[in-house]
């Protein structure tokens, strides 16, 4: 029989044999480390600033009365004397007009595949091209949320398939439905109670239903006149009274410039005749372009002046506007700062690990965050040439020494070196 003392040695020399076997486990294997995995990132420079437009602009005028209905979207290029507006005794007659216009538009698009009855097939081919092209156009113009043209090519469509009925034979014409809707529009005419007056363009431009004060004031030439203390004045206050009977402006061209005032230092470097980008649009950033910074008066607030050749619906509303100027794109992989560290070549780089051990791979940064870098994703090796050699015999191979897409890096951990059993 034992005795308790016995027992009580075999409970603690069991205990000791458990704790020398966690330790041996811990020791060999429990080194702590943090780990990371390498994948692509895409950092931008960027400087957001609120800009002044500059452009040529003329008003438009108007002094009859009654309702008001513009003919086109803004930012759309108009011809001289082109109508540009339409008044209507009544917000009915407006209605009604539009509808007999979206009428013949139809008897129209009927009338001109009828043209096509007792000719042969040859064009089936052709016209199933513009079906496809027509219906594709609708979906993009859909997503892009442009109704207007959208509702153009709704037209087209239909067009190209009554021309296609009427190529296989499967219609003999459409007098039927011309008559449905002839009689139509001559019933939306008879509710029309009074004259409609027309508002015409005196010269061709991009029409802008809006006006700010600021036309003829703010011109495309006008650089001198843009100093620090009038662009703020104008973010300030971008609208002042328009004054007359204006209802709208031209916009001479597609040529506009911006003016803004930006601190010196958040330039980083780039100096006039630089060509940068330029976004604008706070609504998702619906506008972007390459730019030319035209100007930059030194001091330490820079007055800028880009100028674009593109014009757009975005970028043709409104005096102000909030600006993004992109000064540099860095792509590659993300390696975070605390990561980086020197083999004995003093070479930068990370340990990643690689099985059961560590490996150093080296790193070809090309940006500096704040806690990260970003690297080179891919590094080539470079051949020495003898003489005679053509540069061409060679096929550029990645250089496997260093960081690639999803190596796993370690971020913390003690005594890092190359060839590091980890288990």
């Amino acid at each position: 029989m034992k005795s308790p003392w016995t027992t009580v040695v075999i409970a603690i020399l069991s205990l000791f044999v458990l704790l020398v076997a966690v330790g041996q486990i811990f020791f060999a294997h429990g080194e702590k480390y943090s780990t990371e995995v390498a994948y692509s990132y895409d950092h931008e420079v960027v400087v957001p600033f609120d800009g002044v437009y500059m452009r040529d602009e003329t008003m438009i005028y108007n002094t009859g009365t009654g309702v008001l209905s513009f003919e086109y979207e803004d930012g759309t290029k108009v011809g001289k004397s082109s109508v540009i507006a339409r008044r209507y005794k009544s917000e009915g007659d407006s209605v009604y007009l539009r509808e007999i216009e979206a009428l013949k538009n139809q008897i129209e698009v009927l009338e001109s595949a009828e043209r096509l009855i007792g000719t042969d097939s040859s064009q089936l081919e052709a016209i199933s091209i513009q079906i496809n092209e027509n219906h594709s156009d609708i979906v993009s113009a859909v997503l892009d949320k442009d109704y207007t043209r959208a509702n153009e090519k709704q037209n087209s469509l239909l067009e190209a398939m009554c021309k296609r009925e009427i190529t296989l034979k499967k219609s003999q014409g459409y007098a039927d439905q011309k008559l449905a809707l002839n009689q139509e529009v001559e019933r939306l005419q008879s509710m029309i109670s009074g004259s409609v007056q027309e508002v015409t363009a005196g010269n061709a431009g991009y029409f802008v239903s809006d006006v700010d004060g600021y036309e003829g004031e703010i011109g495309y030439n006008d650089i001198s006149e843009m100093t620090e203390d009038k662009i703020n004045e104008i973010v300030s206050n971008p609208r002042k009274s328009s004054g007359g009977n204006a209802i709208g402006k031209l916009i001479s061209d597609y040529h506009w410039r911006v003016a803004t005032v930006i601190d010196a230092e958040n330039l980083l470097g780039i100096s006039a005749g630089d060509t940068v980008n330029l976004r604008a649009g706070s609504d998702g950033w619906q506008f972007e372009s390459t730019v030319v910074l035209k100007e930059v008066n030194d001091d330490n607030k820079a007055v800028c002046i880009f100028e674009c050749d593109r014009i757009n619906p975005i970028v043709v509303s409104g005096r102000t506007a909030r600006f993004k100027l992109v000064l540099n794109n860095f792509g590659g992989l993300r390696v975070p700062r605390k990561a980086l560290s020197y083999n004995e070549n003093n070479e930068r780089g990370v340990f990643v690990e690689q099985g059961q051990n560590l490996v150093f791979k080296k790193v070809d940064v090309i940006y500096w965050g704040d806690d990260y870098v970003i690297c080179k994703q891919n590094v080539y090796k470079k051949h020495e040439y003898n003489s005679g050699e053509d540069p061409g015999d060679y096929e550029e191979t990645i250089d496997e020494d260093y960081l690639k897409l999803y190596d796993i890096i370690v971020t913390e951990g003690k005594e890092l070196y190359d060839g590091k059993f980890i288990g």
